[in-house]
Parts: C-alpha cells; structure tokens; sequence
C-alpha cells in the first residue's frame, strides 16, 4: 500500500474543499434567491445573503405552471429509458463477456467509438430518424434516442463486471443442466446489481436532465418534460426572478434525492469488476 505524506492529504482535502465551494456558490444563490420574498431583492456576498426565508415564489411557481405534470412526463421518460438500457445493456454485455460471437471484439470497438461522438453532433440525425418514423413530439420519440445514447456506456461497465464474475458458477449450473439463459437471468444479472447500480444512476440522471434533443423533439407543451419548464414559461416569469429560480430548485430536487437515495453503490458499482481476480 501506497503511503501518503500528511501534508499532501491536508493539501488535497483544503483544495478539494475549496472547489466544492466554489462549485456550490451558483446554487446556494439559485436557493437564495428562490426563497427570498418576491417583492424584496437579495443582498449581501453576490446574493448569498437572505434576509427573510420566504416559500411563495414556489406557491407562485405551482399557482402558474403545471410543475406536477411536467415532472410526471420526465419520469414517464426517463424511468422508460433506464429499463430499456439496463435490459438490452445487460444482455448485450453478458454476450460480449461469455458467449463465443464472431467478430464481437470489432463490435465492441465500435461501440467504444460512439462515446467519442459529442451528442449535439446527433441532434440532426436524430430529428430526421423521428420525423421519418413518426415519432416526433411523442415519448416514444425521446425514450429510444435515450436508450440507443445511453447503451454503450451501460454496455461498457456491466461487460467488465461480467467478465469477473467466477466462471465455475455457470460450469456448476450447467452440470445441472441449466441452460445459457436461465444462467443469465438467474444467476448472472441478480448477482450484477452494484454494476447495474451505476447504470440506473447516470442514466437516469443523463435522461432526466437532458435538454438539447427533448428542445427539438417534442412541440406540445403539454408532452414537455421538466428540463424544459424554464424555457417554457421564461416569458411569464421574466419580471419574476425568485419564481425562475424557484423553479429551478424545483428541478434540481428530484435528480439531487435520487442520487443521494443511491450513492452508496455508486462507488462500489463503478470499482467491481476493475480488478480480475
């Protein structure tokens, strides 16, 4: 094991307390301002200073935009995206890990290649794939290009917890007589959820945030999911700046609980299957 010097960890625990804080200040103002009166300014450290905590810019908030509504298609969309991409990643890394398919070293190279490609780049394509199969301004129209952006990544880190797994589990299954896939989804996947773990997390929180390509996808208002409420109602709350930034918070909420509802397999998810034994 690697010692490291006392005054290097100091060193590093002061600088990385520093950029967390540093990191924090547009959110600790997005808080400030969202909790200030609406008829009162904030004041004081750049607007980190709130003199009196008020919740009506978020009545306000609720009173004027369907916030409840806007969230249910976030989740209807990005609920649909995280099983769609833990279920197809699964069986396409346990593929790549323990089945003999020809050429698949190829295929998975490729598939490495797509992380390269910046996704506004996609923005085109994509709007012309939906358009041609009638898909635009539907769910359906952002949970496949949600599925289809967020395999290979899930493909990548569930191949590497399969691949160390202990192969005599499935010599002892088949000696049973178990065949490949009753393997897979009663032995491999069950004893895969640190892995699919980091899936479900940055799935969903790439889905839930994501703006560009819903922007383009979807026309109603009514289908539009939460990412998109700012911009929605910008114009009925441009001389109401406590009720943007209420809405805001409103926003950050559901992907800041459910990250810390599932930190704690985070790490481990992401460390499993990094060291072959």
């Amino acid at each position: 094991m690697i010692r490291v010097p006392a005054i290097t960890r100091r060193l590093a625990t002061a600088f990385l307390t520093a950029l967390a804080l540093v990191w924090m200040v547009p959110v600790l103002m997005m808080l400030a301002v969202a909790f200030t009166p609406p008829e009162k300014r904030v004041t004081g450290f750049g607007g980190l200073v709130v003199e009196e905590v008020s919740l009506r810019n978020f009545g306000i908030v609720f009173a004027d935009a369907p916030i409840l509504h806007h969230l249910l298609n976030s989740l209807v969309i990005t609920l649909s995206s995280v099983f769609f991409v833990v279920l197809f990643g699964a069986m396409a890394a346990y593929a790549f890990a323990r089945m003999r398919v020809r050429g698949k070293n190829i295929w998975f190279f490729l598939l490495i290649t797509t992380l390269m490609l910046p996704v506004p780049t996609l923005i085109v394509p994509l709007f012309q794939i939906n358009k041609s199969l009638g898909i635009l301004d539907t769910y359906l129209g952002l949970i496949l290009p949600y599925t289809a952006l967020g395999l290979p990544f899930a493909i990548i880190i569930l191949r590497g917890f399969f691949e160390a797994l202990p192969r005599e589990l499935e010599e002892a299954a088949r000696l049973d007589g178990v065949s490949q896939p009753r393997i897979f989804w009663f032995i491999a996947l069950p004893l895969s959820w640190p892995a699919l773990s980091v899936v479900v997390i940055f799935q969903f929180m790439t889905s839930f945030n994501e703006f560009v390509l819903a922007l383009v996808t979807l026309d109603s208002d009514s289908l539009k999911p939460l990412s998109l409420v700012p911009l929605i109602y910008s114009g009925q709350f441009f001389t109401q700046p406590g009720a943007m930034f209420a809405t805001l918070t409103l926003i950050t909420v559901p992907v800041v609980v459910f990250y810390f509802a599932m930190q704690r397999f985070m790490i481990g998810g992401l460390t499993t299957g990094a060291v072959k034994g």
